[in-house]
């Protein structure tokens, strides 16, 4: 049998295709697919179809989303219908599950309690991790946020589920790759021995940061640029220095890349006093990381603080572990319905 992960992002949306022979477990196809929910929420509707033509063979279909957030839709609930509506509308010949937070559920329990499945895509990541490590926390930075999720005999032990209650407690970090505004890392510059206060306009983004630091290339640099212009080491630094409301006539291109650098190592603040609130709430010390292409964030978040590291990289490659989400709607799938204990990164 072969079964579909999709994770629905308000940036991206994530696929993954298994297929299920016995005991064998074949990776079919990955994608991670940008499309923008909050700018037309209906080009979800035609990703859809091609998926479903080019996985034809695909009858079970596992859904997890957060693109219930995007402010295209009035509230969450609203957002949560209308996705997952789509999803039903497309797949109405498939078996369809959606993740909450209470498992697996069908269509039918999203219409009765929409914020059920509400950003609970983590909740399939812990069943993918548990197999790595039963006691440990989960640190994965995407192109947007980054989870820290920690886990005791192969269970989730979060103090909050909510995006909201994530952010209180440290689990949820607003701050990733690619999409964070450079002016929500750091509120001052240190230039030419003094410091510049930052504009709050969207100037620039961490993808600038981190084309500029040589962390991604411009293929990885797959959002849209703040200014629509190009995706090079030249734009970028341009709009860097857009931050401080200067140019590349009033600052050096050294000059720029310290002020790269300089938020670079603010956003290691950011994550690692995440990670220290949920060290201490869960006296883990384990960490199994991920870090999108070769930002080395979580790794030099965990390292600081002494904490012993897994990384997902020893287990699969890169562009697998940056689509986790929709593998871990399809181990949810077979450790629910089907019961079975099989591991999907132990074989892929």
């Amino acid at each position: 049998m072969q079964i579909m992960g999709l994770d629905i992002g308000g940036a991206n949306t994530d696929l993954a295709v298994i297929e299920l022979n016995e005991d064998k477990i074949k990776l079919l196809g990955t994608d991670k697919h940008y499309l923008p929910m909050w700018s037309d929420p209906s080009k979800l509707t035609e990703y859809l179809r091609q998926l479903g033509s080019m996985y034809s063979k695909c009858n079970t279909i596992c859904v997890s989303m957060t693109a219930e957030l995007a402010d295209s839709y009035e509230n969450k609930k609203q957002g949560v219908l209308d996705i997952s509506g789509r999803v039903q509308e497309v797949f109405s010949d498939k078996d369809v599950y959606f993740v909450s937070f209470d498992g697996l559920i069908r269509y039918e329990d999203v219409i009765d309690d929409p914020l059920s499945v509400a950003a609970a895509n983590w909740i399939g990541t812990v069943n993918c991790i548990k197999y790595i490590s039963s006691d440990c926390i989960f640190m994965d930075m995407g192109s947007t946020t980054t989870d820290i999720i920690p886990l005791k005999d192969s269970k989730e032990i979060c103090q909050g589920h909510t995006d909201l209650e994530r952010l209180l407690s440290g689990e949820l970090v607003y701050t990733g790759v690619l999409r964070t505004n450079l002016a929500t890392i750091t509120p001052t510059i240190p230039i030419r021995d003094n410091e510049a206060t930052v504009s709050s306009e969207l100037f620039s983004i961490t993808a600038d940061m981190n084309l500029v630091l040589g962390n991604i290339t411009p293929e990885d640099y797959t959002c849209d640029t703040p200014d629509g212009s190009s995706k090079t080491k030249d734009a970028s630094l341009e709009r860097i220095a857009r931050l401080v409301c200067a140019d590349l006539d009033m600052l050096t291109r050294d000059e720029v890349i310290s002020i790269a650098r300089h938020v670079y190592n603010k956003q290691i603040e950011q994550v690692t006093n995440g990670l220290v609130q949920v060290v201490d709430k869960s006296n883990l010390s384990t960490v199994v990381i991920t870090d999108m292409a070769d930002t080395s964030v979580c790794y030099k978040a965990t390292s600081s603080l002494g904490l012993d590291i897994i990384n997902m990289n020893d287990y699969i490659s890169p562009n697998v572990s940056s689509i986790i989400t929709s593998l871990g709607a399809i181990q949810m799938y077979i450790d629910e319905v089907l019961q079975r204990k099989l591991s999907i990164i132990d074989q892929i």
